[in-house]
């Protein structure tokens, strides 16, 4: 694939509870999601109580599917990749249901393991979340199964697949809705059995649920809170957790719909989950849980474009996941890629020498990084007020490795590197409390001075020295060609690094 040219692919997973479809662009090093369509068909309804599926049920998943086939052919997608999961490897009718599918909908459907399913969700979890030097579990709570995922300093160590779904659980040991206490106690102590399997132990350090009933209670948690940012990765305190479970335990299924956020085709299986979910955290001493969004799906397209012969950035630098992510965002808006990198080489260099003067520390370079790298990508929407444009799509953009507030500082640093600086009129930037208002001024300031460094996009000034004097900051330039435009930029955006450092920034 040439550099520019794109292609949609689309992915199907097919699991115990619910048909996810998810159509991506993929371009250079990177894809977005165009469509994610989801249809509730609660097939373990019928496999958890029957074993097979049932006419009806066959003709509910062809129809979807046909339905899946029309939206996918509408993007023009490079074909459709459609994977099922627990639901399906049970089903004693499975070949006839698969052949059905392949006959009226012209789509092979793919019967993943447990272990397959791990793979993939591990996958997702890779692209999501800084996971080098640490011990993680990820935990895949569908409706039938639940696979459980070790990753160690970044790497599959290991993975299992138990039969502990919540829609299986919710059938073996609710008999009476609500449940009684010791419906709830023995259901608790048949995970914890089951569990055992995992080894799971205090040396993991962070844990990751997914799956759509452990992400609708990360939407309950943050519809409590009135957290506005979608974002796929969100986290759930078990301080929460344990309240939600206790409520809920108390609740019968039509009481339990009235909470805000939570879906109406969960309020029968979420409690099983959640349940699980803490019993893991109980486990491993974890104070909460992270939750990503379309973890298998996600991991399935990551897979189906490595299939195509393209490996992604992360995929490349499993060391620095953070910094892979956002070159993939960049990559994704036609950004400049030497430049960018160029130019946070030279920003790096200034952050070094020059942070004990601005008082800066600890994870401010990682926000000087992205704005450095991102600065740019607002030129995909139009030139004029690129930085404007720059500071919307840097919010809204899923950046690995940072914190809601953090985002929002790298959004207005990218913001600032160029025009007018900050006014009491731009509510995104007096909206932030007055150190970070400071902090953004000093990163902004570095960015402004590291792009001029690099004014011809030539690269003409290698590498810079920072020398601090009492009344004077040296910047010393080996260069490799004319640095005219160099010179004369710094001079015109050397101006508010001056104030802040009350000295005079000179450029040799």
């Amino acid at each position: 694939m040439g550099t520019g040219e794109s292609f949609n692919v689309a992915v199907v997973d097919i699991g115990s509870n619910s048909l996810r479809l998810q159509i991506s662009e993929v371009k250079d090093k990177s894809y977005k999601i165009l469509e994610d369509y989801k249809e509730m068909l609660r097939l373990g309804d019928s496999i958890y109580t029957q074993g097979y599926f049932t006419p009806e049920v066959i003709d509910r998943i062809v129809e979807t599917m046909k339905g899946v086939k029309k939206l996918a052919e509408s993007k023009d997608c490079k074909g459709i990749r459609a994977v099922a999961t627990a639901a399906f490897r049970e089903a004693d009718n499975l070949v006839e249901t698969l052949i059905r599918v392949e006959d009226e909908c012209g789509i092979q459907i793919e019967v993943i393991s447990g272990e397959e399913e791990a793979r993939l969700t591990y996958l997702a979890a890779t692209a999501n979340f800084e996971l080098s030097n640490r011990k993680a579990v990820v935990v895949d709570i569908g409706g039938g199964s639940t696979e459980y995922t070790i990753i160690n300093n970044g790497k599959l160590e290991s993975s299992i697949s138990l039969p502990l779904g919540c829609n299986r659980l919710m059938r073996e040991f609710f008999e009476t809705d609500p449940p009684t206490s010791a419906m709830l106690l023995k259901m608790k102590e048949h995970i914890i059995q089951t569990q055992k399997e995992v080894g799971l132990g205090r040396d993991i350090d962070m844990v990751i649920c997914t799956g759509g009933s452990m992400n609708n209670i990360a939407v309950v948690k943050h519809n409590r809170d009135k957290v506005v940012r979608d974002s796929n990765v969100k986290y759930v305190e078990r301080n929460f957790l344990k309240k939600f479970i206790k409520s809920l335990g108390q609740k019968s299924y039509k009481e339990r719909v009235k909470t805000e956020g939570l879906e109406e085709r969960r309020g029968d299986l979420i409690l099983p989950a959640a349940i699980q979910s803490d019993l893991v955290l109980n486990e491993t001493g974890a104070r909460g849980f992270y939750t990503l969004y379309g973890g298998l799906r996600s991991g399935l397209t990551i897979d189906t474009i490595n299939k195509l012969g393209i490996e992604l950035p992360f995929q490349n630098n499993t060391e620095n996941i953070r910094f892979s992510r956002l070159m993939e965002i960049g990559n994704k808006f036609d950004f400049d890629e030497p430049s960018a990198v160029h130019v946070r080489n030279l920003a790096k260099m200034l952050y070094d020498g020059l942070k004990d003067e601005l008082d800066l520390d600890g994870r401010d370079w990682i926000i000087l990084e992205a704005a450095s790298l991102l600065r740019d990508v607002g030129k995909h929407i139009t030139y004029t007020k690129h930085h404007k444009h720059s500071y919307y799509l840097i919010k809204h953009s899923e950046l690995v490795g940072y914190s809601a507030s953090e985002v929002e500082l790298i959004s207005n640093v990218a913001r600032y590197h160029r025009k007018s600086p900050p006014k009491e009129s731009h509510a995104d930037f007096t909206g932030l409390v007055e150190e970070e208002q400071t902090k953004v001024l000093k990163l902004v300031a570095i960015l402004r001075v590291a792009i001029a460094l690099d004014r011809s996009h030539k690269g003409f000034i290698e590498s810079i020295d920072v020398c601090i004097k009492e009344n004077e900051v040296v910047i010393t330039a080996k260069q490799t060609g004319d640095i005219a435009m160099e010179i004369r930029d710094f001079q015109l955006k050397k101006e508010l690094l001056d104030t802040l450092l009350n000295k005079s920034v000179v450029l040799v």
